[in-house]
């Protein structure tokens, strides 16, 4: 997996491509919570793909776990179709999935 930051004023874009694979999903947690502490972020996934819905469900529990401690206030844009519907799902009630990158920062 590769990842790319920008910054738009006090937000932070991640954008992260290639392969998410379930046994990285905690090393990823702890990689924002050093990283990103009390920051704004948003989570752009449009180039990422996952290694079966599980890993994608271990990615969205590792963000709702980090937004209900309020050490981050995350978005997820750009979610594909099928892992849109899976989200859905997915028992994380304080994660919002925005279509793009800009709905996401606007909602700030």
């Amino acid at each position: 997996m590769e990842v790319k930051l920008v910054l738009d004023g006090d937000i932070t874009v991640v954008a992260l491509s290639g392969r998410m694979e379930i046994e990285k999903a905690q090393a990823f947690k702890a990689a924002c919570l050093r990283n990103f502490p009390n920051r704004k972020i948003v989570f752009c996934m449009r180039n990422l793909s996952f290694v079966g819905s599980s890993g994608i469900q271990n990615f969205f529990s590792a963000l709702s776990d980090l937004n209900s401690s309020n050490k981050m206030n995350a978005k997820i844009a750009g979610l594909n179709q099928d892992f849109t519907r899976l989200f859905q799902f997915s028992e994380c009630p304080n994660l919002e999935l925005h279509e793009n990158v800009e709905t996401a920062i606007q909602s700030f």
